[in-house]
């Protein structure tokens, strides 16, 4: 049988591509220092696009950027492109537009991206974007359809973008590929649990859930947990991070909330998305809430409620285009658990078996995947592997976090409330 051979061309952070063995806990920091960071939501993005590319009949591989465009068009079928926010204004991802403009353009080979949106912070931002970035996008786009290929993108505000950029373009709004990874069947079941025994899983960054009034969700439901998606690597996962960052700068950095969460051993970053699954399941999340989508799909994945804070155009047009419950603001004149019991999932479990047969014709039309419901082989290939929830190699800096808040925390009180107000005078 003679297979398909798919290049993946995405970034070179082994953290973030590493999908089918567990992350190495005590290379770890090297990998980070080395790689500039990671974000598990990546991970799960990446997983997704693993598991549909793991059929007895594809063969794939990640671009290492050391083949030329000859070699590649010589060795590759067609080549896959997992962005994101390649849409973006700021100076470096403009620059990675143009770059990968410029190097697709001399591909022969069919470039599909998937899951490509925009990153603005509002609707009204569209046309400004449009103007800022167009001449980009537009070169990124010809690119694309010189050689054949086709964009999925991940909602109507990027549809809209691209109309402004390119009028009668035939991108296709797919939605985030990441939500697929269990099938079309999924379903989110709203099993109500009583106030004594609601359990939160909160994401999104800290000092913005404490600008929208979120952080005191944490207060109100001990048993609530942070989950963290990149912020609070280095604490938790370095062997020795006590000479690097202080508790004093973390309250800076990260909000004392943040520090006492820590010392509270209430913060979960999970790289392994397998673990990342069954701990949620296991520790019987109630509700997942909060600022970051990929949090939020990880919880839905598992089954578990979610709502999305959206804080950007980005979160809004997924929150919206899969039909999640979701809001601009968070409404803290109710408790969690009132805003847990009014979110409604009749739209999501209504329409997303319909939102997976459309992003499985993308792929099948293509000539990309097929079956996307068919995880057999990818589930296979996880079990031949062992994962767990790893031992912090950070377990060292955490104690010391506890030490110090303890014996300081006032004193850290009235440091971030000086912080603020110095904030404030800006």
């Amino acid at each position: 049988m003679k297979k398909k051979k798919i290049l993946l061309l995405y970034d070179n952070r082994e953290l973030d591509r590493q999908v089918l063995r567990p992350v190495n806990y005590d290379t770890f920091e090297a990998e980070w220092i080395r790689q500039n960071g990671g974000n598990a939501g990546n991970k799960l993005f990446n997983t997704a696009v693993e598991q549909y590319l793991t059929k007895e009949d594809i063969e794939y591989a990640y671009d290492t950027g050391n083949e030329s465009a000859d070699e590649i068009n010589e060795k590759y079928d067609l080549a896959v492109f997992t962005t994101a926010n390649i849409f973006n204004a700021h100076p470096r991802i403009r620059k990675e537009l143009d770059v990968f403009a410029e190097r697709i353009d001399k591909f022969r080979i069919p470039v599909y991206i998937l899951g490509c949106g925009i990153q603005c912070g509002s609707y009204d931002d569209i046309g400004g974007l449009a103007e800022e970035i167009g001449d980009s996008a537009r070169a990124f786009l010809k690119a694309v359809y010189r050689t054949g290929g086709e964009l999925a993108v991940r909602g109507y505000a990027t549809k809209e973008f691209l109309d402004k950029v390119m009028p009668g373009n035939s991108a296709v709004v797919t939605g985030c590929p990441s939500f697929y990874q269990r099938g079309g069947g999924l379903q989110i079941s709203k099993e109500i649990v009583p106030e004594e025994r609601f359990k939160p899983a909160i994401n999104g960054n800290l000092k913005y859930l404490k600008q929208i009034g979120m952080l005191r969700v944490f207060e109100e439901y001990k048993s609530s947990v942070y989950m963290d998606q990149d912020e609070f690597a280095e604490v938790l996962y370095f062997h020795d991070d006590r000479k690097k960052s202080s508790t004093a700068e973390l309250v800076r950095k990260k909000t004392l909330c943040g520090v006492e969460l820590l010392a509270e051993d209430r913060i979960r970053l999970i790289y392994d998305v397998p673990v990342w699954f069954s701990w949620l399941q296991e520790q019987k999340i109630s509700f997942s809430c909060g600022s970051r989508i990929h949090g939020n799909i990880a919880a839905s994945l598992a089954g578990i409620p979610a709502m999305v804070i959206y804080r950007d155009a980005r979160t809004r047009e997924l929150t919206e285009f899969f039909e999640l419950p979701g809001s601009a603001q968070y409404d803290d004149r109710k408790s969690l658990y009132e805003v847990y019991l009014e979110a409604d999932y009749t739209k999501f479990n209504r329409n997303f078996a319909d939102k997976f047969k459309a992003f499985e014709t993308f792929m099948v039309l293509y000539g990309i995947s097929h079956d996307l419901d068919d995880r057999s082989l990818f589930e296979k290939k996880l079990s031949g592997q062992c994962w767990r929830l790893p031992e912090l190699p950070g377990k060292r800096n955490v104690d010391c976090i506890r030490v110090h808040y303890d014996r300081y925390k006032g004193l850290y009180r009235v440091y971030e409330n000086v912080i603020d107000r110095l904030r404030n005078l800006r």
